[in-house]
């Protein structure tokens, strides 16, 4: 009879044990899991892309004055969005506009912009993909970065 209360308490105290180590488990790795989407839909669903609209605003002026721009964006607090059924994302248009001249001044070809632009911002990689105009950002963003106006100069040698 001892050996049989013995046990019970045996195993009581280890499910206890147990469900307060699953527990806290779950309660660990709860925030570092990523939404996994279960569907057959290959095609992402935008409802709003901000980004795209600043890439085709940039593209139409033909002159890219970041100085200015990112002041303007500055004193009007401008947010960029970009909401779909995959992911959400928002930062200001100002930051955007520092990534997209750090990109121009730090690569030396449109496939490394675009690889630039995907490495900082990974939720608009397929958004980046579909862009057909990121080549003529980097070309305008490239003009008038740092490295682009010393590339510009004519060589002395």
């Amino acid at each position: 009879m001892k050996t049989s209360i013995l046990n019970i308490k045996i195993i009581l105290t280890s499910i206890l044990f147990l469900s307060a180590f699953i527990g806290n488990a779950q309660i660990i790795y709860e925030d570092e899991l990523e939404t996994v989407y279960l569907n057959k839909n290959a095609e992402e669903v935008v409802y709003t892309n901000n980004f795209s609209n600043l890439n085709s605003q940039l593209i139409a002026s033909n002159h890219i004055d970041f100085k200015a721009e990112i002041k303007k964006a500055k004193q009007n607090n401008n947010y960029l969005l970009f909401l779909s059924e995959r992911s959400n994302l928002e930062i200001l248009a100002s930051g955007y506009l520092k990534t997209i001249r750090k990109g121009a001044n730090r690569s030396i070809d449109a496939k490394t912009f675009a690889k630039f632009l995907n490495d900082r911002l990974p939720e608009l990689i397929h958004q980046f993909n579909k862009d057909n105009n990121l080549e003529e950002l980097y070309m305008y963003s490239r003009k008038n970065t740092f490295n682009g106006k010393i590339d510009a100069l004519p060589s002395v040698l």
